[in-house]
């Protein structure tokens, strides 16, 4: 773990938002909410295809990552870099949101895997809270099926805290309160981690709800603490904060990623994958910056294992592993 005495600015935060909230963007939101299905394959082509001729930086970004991916990986799943993928990937995952966000409905059907997805399921049925892990690669928005009752068999209707940096998107933001005004009801703004916003996230705990959280960047404004940790053969920074604010709320931890089955697709069939996290939590506080980093690195290998088998559905278009002087 290092310590920074400067202000650094996280990499990711360097470049302005990817979307933002303009003439052409509105109506993009326009189009989402009053299209018909059939439209989706268009209007996600055509966005993909401005992004990739008009930003050299995101193409080389995306070109960066998946060549660390390829040698990583000796081209077990990827042979050779296709910016253009990734970047249609996105345009459907963003579509598919926004959809999610400003319709209010999920047409995406899930598949569990083999994994400890029951085990949350059982937990959040026996009232017990958790705080889930989630990351940049594929769509973390499928979590909503975990607030249906009729979609994975729960007992009951589950409060949920999304942790979220809104100013870092405020642009994108505002643009989608003018379609859904219920849109930040339950997201928790990162920027704004008070004593009272700790009162509230342990209350979702108490209550049997779930706590949400991206594990995969650090701070927008990064001056004290991160962790160093390898991913894909490179060291990359990590947020200390919010391992520790998962230590703090004292509940079951797990990891869960949900990745379309074929990444250029409008079929919207889903992989649910859900682990649950070995680390024990409960120690004294010496010990408690090595539990944090071993919680940070188990959650790693979780994102590295399915990143590989998945490359053109990370979302980080930023110098990953920049790490600050």
């Amino acid at each position: 773990m290092d310590q920074n005495q400067e202000s650094y600015k996280a990499e990711w935060a360097k470049d302005s938002e990817v979307i933002k909230t303009s003439i052409p963007m509105y109506m993009l939101f326009f189009l989402i909410k009053c299209m018909p299905k059939f439209m989706s394959p268009i209007i996600a082509r055509m966005v993909a295809g401005s992004f990739y001729i008009f930003s050299k930086s995101v193409r080389d970004k995306c070109n960066n990552f998946q060549k660390q991916l390829i040698e990583y990986s000796q081209g077990k799943y990827l042979k050779k870099p296709s910016a253009y993928s990734q970047i249609l990937s996105f345009s459907i995952t963003v579509m598919e949101k926004v959809e999610c966000w400003i319709k209010n409905v999920n047409r995406s059907r899930m598949h569990f895997q083999n994994d400890d997805v029951q085990d949350l399921i059982d937990t959040v049925n026996g009232g017990q809270g958790a705080f889930i892990f989630i990351s940049h690669l594929g769509n973390s928005e499928i979590l909503r099926h975990f607030s249906s009752i009729n979609d994975i068999a729960l007992k009951r209707d589950i409060p949920v805290a999304v942790l979220m940096d809104l100013d870092s998107t405020s642009n994108f933001t505002q643009t989608l309160k003018k379609f859904n005004p219920d849109f930040i009801k339950n997201i928790v703004n990162v920027r704004d981690i008070t004593p009272a916003t700790m009162m509230h996230l342990e209350d979702v705990i108490a209550q049997g709800g779930l706590v949400v959280s991206a594990g995969d960047r650090i701070s927008k404004t990064v001056s004290n603490r991160f962790i160093e940790c390898d991913f894909l053969g490179k060291k990359a920074p990590w947020s200390y904060g919010v391992f520790l604010l998962a230590m703090l709320l004292k509940s079951p931890v797990y990891y869960m990623f949900g990745l379309r089955k074929k990444a250029i697709s409008f079929n919207r069939e889903y992989d649910l994958y859900v682990t649950k996290s070995n680390v024990d939590l409960e120690c004294g506080r010496r010990e408690r910056d090595s539990r944090i980093v071993e919680l940070c690195k188990e959650f790693v290998q979780n994102l590295e294992k399915i990143c590989i088998e998945n490359p053109f559905q990370w979302f980080n278009f930023y110098d990953f592993w920049k790490i600050p002087e």
